[in-house]
């Protein structure tokens, strides 16, 4: 054996690592670089991110003006003002400021009442802090005699198509490395690790599946196998927005069976028919559930353009005060906080305040703008088989015909016959779309 291969066996990277996806834009850059040489002069028009055509309103601009400004002034500076501060850390929680316009935002336009908030780093490191929070390597009943190692491991359970980061997040804390297109099978080795993929119908996630896996992982203790539950609403790939009457019944069942509900609500602007809309509380513009076990996820980068600034929260409900639910998940996500990020960077905070300013209108209003480029594409694509999305976030997906190419290689002919990228399916556990 030569001494560079046995110096290269010493040195091991995690096997969930390895395991975990690759990123779906380094997947799609590989597929762009194969024909980047044709269209060098034209360009590729890519579709293969989430990335809005808008930029931040200037009340983020102004804010972050006001901070440097405060900070060069000599004066200001001494005395310690906002702007002469920039350069430190702030709570773990947040840049208070931004918390207490935050909560002001959530009770008004989602209808939580005073919940906890923490400020993260993109509504990514959200769902990252809610895994490693909520989920164990093992799960905590005390009759593991009695169980298989398959039974063992808590899980998490995702819908297909799924947004792909959701996914990673799961394989590389708690493993999961079977997670294409699995949803369809009952011969699921993926059970023996932290994931668990659900079908969906029309994007719509399968209740029934749901409810007869919360049962077949039913603990005698009470307890339940199964830790938490991810929805994205508006859904990210499907680009489909889910009922408030849905969303209810979805909370009302992973209550029952003891098990936490992530909603990732990240495209809360995108609400194009207002699905989510509840009769009983009609001038909140996205109505959340507010219940103990369910935990909110927000971000600043897409309907506020800030992907670059990397901002997003974590709402928890405060219902029963310190012996709530949200009120211990709260306070010990902050240990992981503190591990990962101790701060979302203050100047991005400072800008998201700035954002919120704007208002909810100055969104609606970019919004509004993708309508013509959304019934195109629904046109274009009228003449498919089956198609998904159109009511929620900036996403649809189509069903390729029946004995067509592979997914991947019908995006890799996209680009080298027309410069246009986009995701296939396969990359989201949904191939052949």
């Amino acid at each position: 054996m030569s001494s560079s291969s046995s110096s290269q066996n010493k040195f091991s990277i995690s096997s969930r690592t390895m395991q975990t996806l690759d990123p779906c834009v380094i997947l799609m850059k590989q597929i762009i670089s194969q024909h980047e040489e044709k269209w060098k002069y034209d360009g590729i028009y890519s579709l293969a991110q989430g990335v809005v055509h808008w930029k931040p309103p200037k009340t983020v601009y102004e804010a972050l003006a006001n901070a440097a400004q405060e900070n060069l002034d000599e004066d200001k500076a001494s005395v310690g003002g906002d702007g002469a501060i920039i350069h430190t850390y702030c709570p773990d929680e947040g840049y208070q400021p931004l918390l207490a316009a935050l909560k002001d935002k959530l009770e008004q336009q989602n209808g939580l009442q005073s919940p906890h908030v923490m400020v993260t780093s993109g509504a990514n490191q959200a769902y990252v802090n809610c895994v490693i929070t909520l989920m164990d390597e093992v799960d905590d009943d005390n009759n593991h005699e009695k169980e298989s190692p398959q039974e063992m491991i808590s899980k998490c359970v995702v819908f297909e198509p799924y947004y792909f980061n959701h996914v990673m997040a799961i394989q590389s804390v708690r493993g999961g490395n079977n997670c294409g297109g699995i949803a369809s099978t009952e011969d699921s080795e993926s059970h023996a690790e932290g994931l668990l993929v659900g079908p969906t119908h029309q994007g719509r996630p399968d209740l029934t599946w749901l409810k007869s896996r919360l049962e077949e992982y039913k603990k005698p203790s009470g307890s339940n196998g199964i830790r938490m539950v991810t929805l994205v609403n508006p859904g990210n790939p499907t680009g489909v927005s889910l009922s408030h009457s849905f969303l209810k019944e979805i909370a009302q069942l992973t209550e029952e069976y003891g098990v936490w509900l992530i909603m990732d609500n990240t495209y809360e602007h995108f609400d194009i028919h207002q699905n989510n809309r509840d009769d009983e509380n009609p001038n909140i513009p996205y109505p959340c559930i507010d219940q103990e076990h369910v935990i909110h996820i927000f971000s600043f980068s897409k309907g506020y353009a800030m992907a670059g600034f990397r901002t997003g929260y974590v709402a928890f409900s405060s219902k029963n005060g310190s012996e709530g639910k949200g009120t211990l998940a709260y306070e010990q996500m902050l240990k992981v906080q503190d591990t990962i990020a101790i701060c979302t960077s203050r100047i991005s905070q400072m800008a998201a305040l700035g954002a919120l300013s704007a208002g909810r209108d100055w969104v609606n209003d970019q919004v509004n703008t993708l309508d013509v480029g959304r019934n195109a594409i629904l046109e274009a694509m009228s003449s498919l088989e089956e198609i998904i999305g159109g009511t929620g976030a900036m996403y649809v997906m189509g069903k390729l015909p029946k004995n067509s190419t592979d997914d991947k290689q019908f995006a890799s002919l996209l680009v080298e016959h027309f410069g246009v990228a986009v995701i296939p399916g396969s990359f989201c556990g949904y191939p052949g779309w």
